[in-house]
């Protein structure tokens, strides 16, 4: 019995470990983790919060709600589908956040891509799809943050 539940919680172990390194998407710079798309915009919350707004409602999703401040900001929209749809932003530096994106409660990294790169074209921020040289638009991943990592409850990133 002690071996099953040794067995178990190493699993768990592991699992919660790449949960919290994450995977690198095709995209250098932007992290897929446990379904966030993670990156670094070279923008202020307020300035992605707003061209999230706009990428979104351009994509006919249903904007529920939208707000930012100098130190965060948040956009909640749902499909037709009912699946929820959220962009938060996180300053990080003098104009520069640190954005997460999902879709859904397990992520669609495809589509969480597609609206990452719209924001950028809406902020003007060229989306470099082959360029590796860690410049604008990318992340950063050093100093990871946890509440980003999981789609429980109590997350701050949880979608339907």
């Amino acid at each position: 019995m002690n071996a099953t539940k040794s067995r178990v919680a190493l699993g768990l172990l592991c699992v919660c470990m790449l949960a919290m390194v994450g995977c690198k998407t095709e995209q250098p710079g932007v992290v897929n983790r446990v379904g966030t798309i993670k990156a670094t915009l070279a923008a202020s919350p307020a300035a992605v919060t707003e061209a999230a707004n706009e990428v979104l409602s351009e994509m006919d999703l249903i904007v529920i709600n939208s707000s930012s401040t100098a130190i965060d900001g948040r956009v909640v929209a749902r499909t037709a589908q009912d699946v929820k749809v959220r962009v938060d932003s996180e300053k990080i530096g003098e104009s520069v956040s640190e954005v997460f994106i999902r879709v859904g409660k397990l992520g669609d990294a495809d589509l969480s891509l597609t609206i990452l790169n719209e924001i950028k074209e809406e902020l003007g921020i060229p989306v470099h799809e082959e360029d590796d040289d860690g410049g604008e638009g990318h992340a950063d991943n050093d100093g990871d943050k946890e509440e980003h990592a999981g789609d429980d409850d109590d997350s701050d990133h949880d979608s339907k």
